[in-house]
């Protein structure tokens, strides 16, 4: 059943596999899924934890934005880690985005479905 009111984005069709889409649109509330450091353009996932937290960003700013949305309407995130040990790493990446901003945020550490991948950012933003 299609609903009028909501709004689907996808930046890739490989959201399909997952049957989610990347962010969901519902009046001015914006939830972005969980989202990784796959670089679409070059088709890989960097090694680097910092990289794949910008690609991570650069892939969020994407979503928001096909939504009508900005970085800067985030009011919760949860980061999720592979593995503390990369926090060094990707901080001052989550600080340059969202020092400013300083929404809500949880932060876990958890297995990821891919083994390659290190960080994995969900945010929910509202432009009210």
């Amino acid at each position: 059943m299609s609903d009028p009111k909501r709004k689907l984005i996808s930046l890739s069709d490989g959201e399909k596999n997952f049957a989610m889409s990347r962010a969901v649109v519902q009046g001015d509330w914006c939830f972005v899924s969980g989202t990784v450091g796959y670089n679409y353009a070059k088709g890989e996932l960097p090694e680097s934890a910092a990289q794949q937290a910008q690609n991570t960003f650069t892939n969020i700013m994407a979503a928001l934005s096909q939504a009508g949305f900005e970085l800067g309407h985030t009011i919760r995130v949860q980061y999720t880690l592979s593995d503390r040990k990369y926090m060094d790493e990707v901080m001052p990446i989550i600080r340059k985005h969202f020092g400013a901003i300083l929404p809500a945020a949880t932060m876990v550490i958890a297995d990821m479905v891919d083994p390659k991948m290190k960080i994995e950012i969900e945010v929910t933003a509202f432009r009210g």
